[in-house]
């Protein structure tokens, strides 16, 4: 692991950077409808979102923790020192977008199936740094990779699977489009949660919120699933 890359760059930050800049991209590339300046606009909103939204979910795992010490500073502390919970900064850059969307008055399945490959490329982007940083690790096993702090360890390379699989994401998501789906979202959605509860069972990193025997994040992939269903359900019978 490399916490820090050519000339002292934190590792997490250059690779959010990339993504940051290729999501931007592919927004503007598809785009034929919103000005440059809207499209600063759109993503500023939705790094806003993201950074509240992660650090919000953040503190919703560790509140048995914050209940059994709780104090204004230690909470404080917590959600200035903590990473960022993925699920969380996504419904947070989702809520951007729905506010946009308000704003500007514009069409929101329209706009979020816009956004969703670059939600896919930034956060694919977003796994190495977490790979180079060795955060968002996995299990000790016999063939992986060691982290900087544990060399006598190997890990799972879950995060390499993870951006594997996103950069895949990413191009199958275009592809649909580019053949006419009105449902880029839906299927980014849907396919990433199904992903991400299989790819959990490979973490090995504790600060995940583990409920009943499932990560938080795998209890909300079980919810976003379920109630893809059940507008899909919904959807089938409104159209007998």
């Amino acid at each position: 692991m490399q916490p820090y890359l050519i000339i002292s760059i934190p590792s997490y930050a250059l690779f959010a950077s990339i993504g940051l800049f290729s999501m931007m991209m592919i927004i503007y590339l598809r785009n034929n409808e919103l000005a440059f300046k809207k499209i600063l606009l759109l993503i500023g909103m939705m790094v806003i979102g993201a950074g509240c939204g992660s650090k919000t979910l953040f503190v919703l795992t560790i509140i048995p923790d914050i209940i059994k010490q709780f104090s204004v500073e230690s909470m404080i502390k917590a959600v200035a020192t903590s990473g960022f919970v993925f699920y969380g900064g996504l419904f947070g850059a989702i809520a951007g977008v729905l506010i946009f969307a308000k704003i500007q008055r514009l069409n929101t399945k329209k706009i979020l199936n816009l956004v969703a490959p670059g939600f896919a490329i930034f956060h694919g982007f977003g796994r190495i740094g977490c790979f180079f940083a060795g955060c968002c690790y996995g299990k000790i096993t016999t063939w992986g990779v060691a982290l900087q702090a544990e060399p006598e360890m190997k890990r799972v390379p879950v995060q390499l699977f993870e951006s594997g699989f996103l950069f895949i994401l990413t191009f199958y998501l275009l592809f649909i489009e580019k053949k006419g789906s009105q449902r880029v979202f839906e299927q980014y959605l849907l396919l990433y949660a199904i992903f991400r509860f299989l790819i959990e069972f490979m973490r090995g990193d504790k600060l995940r919120g583990i409920w009943w025997g499932l990560s938080t994040a795998q209890w909300i992939s079980l919810l976003v699933i379920a109630f893809y269903c059940i507008l899909k359900t919904i959807a089938t019978k409104g159209d007998q």
